[in-house]
């Protein structure tokens, strides 16, 4: 009977270790973008930030196509398709830019900051999930004062929408809208 349990305590162990193990293995995106950029494989460099916006170079380093999906401010409105072409990728699919031995740069804006995954293309051990890229926060208009002297052209909303004219970005400081 002790030996008995002792096997079954031993077994139990074994496999709680091994899911443990496993858990620390994502299948579907095993590496990061810091790793891919050591290893010399895709990744993406972010090149400038600035107020709302910021340049990201996607680079691809082989002859084969590898695909960086993008969102902004976690905004998961912005997926462009129910299925992602990599089916065990569940959230969907986000706006993306392929490259294939090169490299693209191209500006996104943000409020706040930029996601970039690559789930689809490339090696399956390039595959890494949504890695941040913070932009500048943008000024959002708090006090009518900051409206005025064209104080508006340089506010935003919080949702980061521009206001017309300084009678905009009154309204918006007083009612939210």
């Amino acid at each position: 009977m002790k030996k008995g349990f002792s096997i079954f305590l031993a077994l139990v162990s074994i496999f709680v270790m091994i899911g443990v193990v496993s858990a620390e293995v994502n299948p579907v995106t095993p590496s990061t973008n810091d790793i891919n950029r050591t290893n010399e494989w895709a990744h993406v460099n972010q090149l400038t930030v600035g107020v709302g916006e910021t340049d990201l170079q996607f680079v691809s380093t082989r002859g084969f196509w590898s695909c960086f999906e993008y969102r902004t401010d976690g905004d998961t409105s912005q997926k462009i398709g129910d299925t992602n072409y990599n089916v065990l990728v569940t959230d969907g699919l986000y706006p993306y830019f392929c490259e294939n031995n090169s490299t693209s740069v191209h500006t996104i804006y943000a409020n706040e900051y930029v996601e970039v995954r690559m789930v689809f293309g490339a090696e399956t051990d390039e595959r890494f999930d949504w890695t941040r890229f913070d932009v500048e926060a943008l000024p959002v208009a708090e006090e009518k004062d900051q409206c005025k002297d064209d104080g508006w052209k340089e506010l935003y909303r919080s949702d980061g929408s521009p206001f017309k004219n300084q009678g905009d970005c009154i309204q918006y400081v007083n009612t939210g809208k």
